[in-house]
């Protein structure tokens, strides 16, 4: 009793210690973020007043005859220079730099040049990405936005071998409070200006976000074809990158090794077929989680067949095929009984427990306000507490039974062994996870509080079968699997990574995916929440991984966690690598850095001695206002990453 009381005591103290922490420091983190935010008003205003920034001419200049009439217009809308709407092949991000309009301008499109050479410009307009390599040095890009009387500048040194790339956007970029409140709530463009390296590597960028009609596309993956053809899935969600705004799988091909992708498709059309999707739990519908294979040129059934795996609304399971090199695609059906669903209802009629937040657990929070010092500090205080280890705490784990609330495959990919079994990586856990509605939602993380399980089938794909009998170990969550030379199947999957080690865990198979052992941690990292990687074996049986290796995190949510004396890190996605196993996956002792900046998700395939990698790459939040730069400041980058861009790159084996 006594050791007991003096634990309570000493989690008090750290409690009134980060509470304390964190309102003096998010208090600084205020007055030092208006400040900047001012002054970044002011200069506007110096510039907007300013003669030399201004490019309209004046009525003298025209008496004088020093510009024509038709100039006079012409300084307002130049035409675009040599810039182009496809992303050029081989290259990789440099700089980011961001430029904010003027309240409520750079609607329409925004104008840039360099330097001083505005006949060389190029107008942007929102919905598209512009490139341009101007072939000479540039010190400094002016730009203006529709709407505005003067230019702003941004130094980016550019070198005569860069590229550049600008994207308009649109966000509600102000302030609510002080000098700049009035414009608070009305919508804003800005620049988004990225510079870009030559590299020696193929690479490329088939989907960048904001573009094609959607907000963002999420979760890759990715088939090299029997032919040679590169197929790049993508989730596209629109109007926003929520997991749940309504969802669709789309792809590009690639016929030249990657270097250029055809025009983007709609893998399922929710609106044909006899089963039209629709949402759940008052949601649009959400069609994700695809996991592709194509089936051997000597397959009993279908050869050369390209099966995709995918889950409607997370809860049932479809598949749809290609017999002719995922240029068309065709058969799609609901795979039924896939999904553990309440013996009471027709599978037919089976729904999630749509409300079931984490009081199931007997966890009574389900939100988080990363604003909040009592919010935040209580919530990092519980995973090193209350919510740590869940797979190892009696109570959490006990409640990993009954029906299943939230199904997915994959990603990225299925398995087709020697033998001709298919086997789709699977995983399932208890609750769906509610909306956040501005605030961070716990229950979101703990959906991925998961156990592994698969689908198989041994003719091809015409009937499935599933197999549930995973221990529960260390957990198993998004995985992809491969075939070590010996028949063994191992499974790498995305670990909880909330509260509990940090690592990926493995499972293997001995009787060709019948049974799994239990899941074990492998030493390569997890950020916080885990992360999508994939997995890939070569001909000699070296085992590939990709992922994030997540940079430590410095923010005052880890200072808390570090008070209270837990080994949680409050970690973002960042730095793809690509760990190599020479021993089957029991250790990785080689790994390689591909992305140094903010990157996550991945897909890997091989060509010969190349791997060939599939990832989201984001540029840094431009905290244009003083409540983005508190929460960067508190978290980091433990928000949700949403990727600005797929990158597909090769890297040598």
């Amino acid at each position: 009793a006594a050791e007991a009381s003096a634990e309570s005591g000493v989690q008090e103290a750290a409690m009134r210690w980060s509470m304390r922490f964190l309102e003096e420091r998010m208090q600084k983190a205020r007055r030092k973020a208006s400040a900047r935010v001012r002054a970044e008003l002011v200069a506007d205003e110096a510039a907007e007043a300013s003669a030399e920034r201004s490019l309209r001419p004046s009525f003298w200049d025209w008496l004088r005859g020093t510009v024509t009439g038709s100039e006079v217009s012409q300084l307002w809308r130049q035409g675009p220079g040599a810039s182009v709407a496809e992303p050029p092949a081989g290259i990789a991000r440099a700089e980011t730099f961001f430029g904010r309009c003027k309240c409520a301008t750079g609607l329409a499109n925004i104008t840039l040049w360099p330097d001083e050479n505005r006949s060389a410009s190029m107008t942007v307009a929102p919905g598209e990405v512009r490139w341009v390599r101007w072939g000479v040095p540039v010190k400094s890009l002016r730009w203006m936005c529709d709407g505005m009387k003067f230019y702003k500048e941004t130094i980016v040194n550019l070198r005569e071998d860069q590229w550049c790339s600008a994207q308009a956007e649109q966000g509600d970029i102000y302030d609510s409070v002080g000098p700049i409140g009035s414009c608070h709530n009305k919508t804003s463009g800005y620049i988004h200006i990225n510079t870009w390296d030559p590299t020696s590597h193929a690479s490329s960028i088939p989907f960048t976000s904001g573009t094609e009609g959607y907000a963002c596309f999420k979760i890759p993956a990715m088939l090299r074809t029997q032919t040679g053809a590169l197929l790049a899935f993508a989730e596209a969600r629109r109007p926003t990158c929520s997991d749940f705004a309504p969802t669709e799988v789309v792809l590009k091909r690639s016929t030249d090794g990657g270097n250029s992708w055809g025009h983007l498709q709609l893998l399922v059309d929710p609106e044909k077929g006899g089963k039209p999707a629709t949402g759940l739990c008052g949601k649009p519908p959400v069609i994700g989680n695809i996991a592709p294979v194509q089936l051997r040129p000597d397959a009993k059934n279908h050869p050369g067949r390209i099966l995709v795996p995918y889950t409607r609304n997370n809860f049932k399971a479809w598949l749809i095929y290609s017999d002719d090199d995922g240029v068309t695609w065709e058969g799609d059906r609901e795979l039924e009984n896939m999904t553990v669903t309440d013996p009471g209802r027709a599978y037919a009629d089976a729904k999630p427990d749509c409300d079931r937040g984490m009081v199931y657990f007997g966890y009574h929070l389900d939100f988080v306000d990363f604003l909040s010092p009592f919010s935040l500090a209580r919530w990092v205080r519980d995973l090193c507490l209350e919510a740590r280890d869940p797979y190892h705490n009696p109570t959490w784990a006990s409640k990993l039974t009954g029906p299943w609330q939230w199904l997915g495959l994959g990603p990225p990919g299925s398995l087709e062994l020697a033998n001709g079994r298919l086997i789709v990586p699977a995983y399932h856990s208890y609750i769906r996870g509610l909306e956040g509605n501005g605030s961070f939602p716990i229950s979101q993380l703990y959906n991925n509080f998961a156990l592994g399980h698969a689908m198989v089938s041994d003719d091809g794909g015409d009937t499935w079968r599933l197999h549930d009998r995973w221990a529960q170990g260390d957990g198993t969550n998004e995985n992809q699997m491969v075939e070590l030379p010996d028949g063994t199947v191992l499974a790498n999957a995305r670990a909880l990574a909330t509260g509990s080690p940090q690592w990926r865990t493995q499972a293997r198979s001995t009787d060709g995916g019948e049974t799994f052992s239990a899941p074990t941690f492998t030493p390569i990292p997890q950020p916080f929440n885990g992360c999508q990687g994939s997995t890939l074996v070569d001909d000699d049986g070296m085992v590939y991984v990709s992922g994030p290796d997540p940079t430590p995190s410095t923010s005052l949510a880890q200072a808390v966690a570090n008070r209270f004396h837990c080994d949680t890190n409050l970690t973002g996605r960042d730095r793809v690598s690509i760990w190599r196993s020479p021993d089957g996956g029991k250790s990785f002792p080689q790994q390689t850095l591909v992305d140094n900046g903010l990157s996550a998700q991945t897909s890997l395939q091989r060509h010969g001695r190349r791997l060939l990698l599939l990832y989201e790459q984001a540029d840094p939040d431009p905290l244009f206002t003083v409540q983005s730069e508190l929460v960067h400041q508190t978290v980091e980058n433990l928000q949700v990453l949403l990727p600005t861009r797929f990158v597909y790159r090769e890297v040598p084996m």
